[in-house]
């Protein structure tokens, strides 16, 4: 891919992140994101009461864990491409962008995959039903395209098919930058930034509409349309159906640059967090009691790439907001440097729980002790498998730094299973006032 010659960062605007670097908050966010996944599972599988009938807002929010996933997905893995599209430049090499991609999802995912299927033996093998997959189909899971067939969807390990969906994005992702710098070249690299942004929200929607659709005329139920060895169901844990949250990740992320780059004058950024305010909370209330269920996890998700907005973006004089104080705090951001493992942990735990307790009321005290059993085994399984197989990976990963303000194809995510890596700070002038900093490997 050739460009131009790279265009010179203006006075005073932050350069892209360097690769390897962070944004403060992010890896702890995305450990409240694995939490609240895992809690809704133990509600879910365990102690249905809970979800149903006790705390059922509660569950419904820790739920829409996964969505925050997503969108924090998009945020951080289109801003080296979102830079160097509105900078006019090269985008970022795509064979390194690969190889991260790879050695962040791949080795611990296969690790726990065989440990559940071949020791454990505790795989979903179809609906109620856990053991050892057949060869073929374990052979199909370790590839990450089960879920493009009606016969192996949501086989393996249960969350995989979100894996499945944060993989297409990866791979759709280059091509769509691609698109939006040819875009880029005849109008503005901000008009070709946005070309990306539109067309992952506009799949999204699309898909959404399809999905309800199909369900007021084929009479299908939700979990017919969601949950079955169907057609409908490969289609609704696809990445069609879940493109718009991706999409408010990466619109989060254009106005990111542009508030450090100086596009917006610092009484605008304070106006628009006191927005920020009103739009979570819209969001999150008609995600909950004004929406088709097809929607909710749209709404919810505006909701979310408001707080993560909250955030980075400055606040008064500078300093960090609230969220981003909580969200750095060392245990907090712990449970973000596990929380891949986390997140591949917590339903074979959960499930080997319910063929041992035979479970499915309780109220509150029953789900806090089941709660607490399950975060305690988890976090255990976790870390042993982030400083065994996660971590040796990350070890592989291609070392070194872009030039000073460009981004690069190594930019982790914060989708599950992906290392948050982006500036220090998330206020303007960061890089000339702090020093970069690892997380995750």
């Amino acid at each position: 891919m050739s460009a131009p010659a790279p265009t010179p960062t203006p006075p005073g605007a932050s350069a892209a992140p360097y690769w390897g670097d962070r944004i403060v908050g992010l890896e702890g966010l995305r450990g409240l994101a694995a939490m609240a996944v895992l809690s809704y599972h133990v509600a879910h599988v365990l102690t249905r009461d809970v979800e149903d009938e006790t705390m059922p807002l509660l569950v419904f929010f820790m739920h829409q864990g996964l969505s925050l996933f997503f969108v924090l997905s998009g945020f951080l893995l289109f801003w080296p491409f979102a830079t160097r599209i509105i900078e006019g430049r090269e985008l970022p090499s795509l064979r390194r962008y690969a190889t991260n991609r790879f050695l962040r999802i791949w080795p611990a995912y296969v690790v726990v995959l065989l440990i559940v299927n071949f020791v454990l033996q505790m795989s979903f093998l179809s609906q109620n039903e856990f053991g050892r997959l057949p060869w073929w189909k374990t052979l199909v899971d370790l590839t990450l395209l089960h879920s493009y067939l009606p016969s192996t969807l949501r086989t393996g390990l249960e969350v995989s098919w979100t894996l499945t969906v944060e993989l297409t994005f990866y791979l759709v992702l280059p091509f769509l930058a691609m698109l939006g710098r040819h875009v880029a070249l005849r109008t503005s690299g901000w008009i070709g930034s946005l070309v990306p942004v539109g067309a992952m929200f506009v799949a999204g929607v699309a898909g959404k509409i399809w999905q309800h659709t199909v369900g007021e005329t084929s009479g299908l139920s939700g979990g017919d349309l969601a949950w079955s060895d169907n057609w409908f169901s490969v289609v609704s844990r696809s990445l069609l159906l879940h493109a718009d949250l991706f999409a408010f990740g990466m619109a989060a992320s254009l106005l990111y640059i542009a508030v450090r780059r100086g596009a917006a004058p610092r009484v605008a950024v304070s106006a628009l967090r006191g927005t920020l305010l009103v739009i979570i909370g819209a969001a999150f209330v008609v995600a909950w009691i004004g929406s088709t269920p097809e929607f909710q996890d749209t709404f919810a998700s505006i909701g979310f790439t408001g707080v993560l907005l909250l955030m980075v973006l400055p606040a008064h004089g500078d300093r960090l907001g609230l969220i981003a104080r909580f969200c750095d705090w060392a245990p907090v951001r712990g449970l973000g440097v596990i929380s891949f493992s986390v997140y591949l942990w917590h339903m074979p735990v959960i499930r080997i729980m319910q063929d041992l307790l035979d479970p499915g009321q309780g109220g509150r005290a029953l789900y806090v002790l089941y709660l607490v059993v399950t975060v305690a085994i988890t976090l255990t399984l976790a870390t042993i498998t982030y400083w065994a197989v996660e971590k040796q990976a990350l070890r592989l990963k291609p070392t070194g730094r872009p030039a000073r303000g460009g981004g690069a194809s190594g930019l982790g995510a914060t989708a599950p299973g992906d290392d948050a890596v982006a500036e220090r700070s998330s206020s303007p002038g960061a890089e000339r006032s702090s020093t970069p900093g690892r997380v995750g490997g």
